[in-house]
């Protein structure tokens, strides 16, 4: 007696989705590119080790390791560094994500380019160019699903670069309380224009 398989359509949809996904694959130099704070973690962290146990023996490196911990986890100011640069090293990666699940992407299925991300006080700017065949928009429009997508962020900012219509600049507000520069920009910087579509 042959059983009867019981289709999940859930699945059937998803596997069709992934198929006919508009996202374009990132060649291999965009994935190093995307990794290259984590490969260089990955390939210079042992190296660096190696290097010290080498130089200085196993026991005063383990020391040295230590006290270098001990001091991130003791001194506030150290430990909202590292935690600044931790997220500086995330937030990209959440904001593709977010892109790809927004359908954020040009008619050859490129996602947008996170040009530089930078520690704040309220928490994470990205500068983010838009290729052709997507707009600051279409960012603006998939607000809430980056900020869903960026773990333990408060919200998002949307900003258009006035002197470039293709950069967006992208705040991630994880710090409550923190001031949010507005219009004009701090001393220093150019002034941001809010996105009106």
């Amino acid at each position: 007696m042959r059983h009867s398989v019981r289709r999940n359509p859930h699945l059937v949809l998803r596997f069709i989705e992934r198929e006919t996904s508009p996202v374009a694959r990132p060649g291999p130099l965009v994935v190093l590119w995307r990794w290259r704070y984590e490969a260089m973690l990955l390939v210079g962290g042992p190296a660096v080790v190696g290097v010290a146990v080498r130089a200085a023996g196993p026991a005063v490196t383990i020391v040295a390791g230590s006290l270098v911990g001990l001091l991130v986890l003791l001194w506030p100011q150290a430990r909202r560094e590292v935690a600044g640069r931790f997220w500086c090293v995330v937030t990209p990666h959440r904001v593709r994500k977010a892109c790809a699940e927004a359908l954020i992407v040009s008619r050859r299925g490129k996602l947008p380019v996170i040009l530089r991300t930078r520690p704040e006080p309220f928490g994470e700017r990205l500068w983010v160019w838009c290729r052709a065949g997507t707009s600051p928009g279409d960012l603006e429009r998939a607000r809430d699903l980056i900020a869903a997508a960026c773990w333990l962020a408060h919200g998002v900012r949307i900003a258009r670069d006035p002197h470039r219509t293709s950069v967006v600049i992208v705040d991630v507000l994880r710090r409550a309380g923190r001031p949010v520069p507005g219009e004009p920009a701090e001393t220093g910087e150019r002034a941001l224009t809010r996105f009106r579509p």
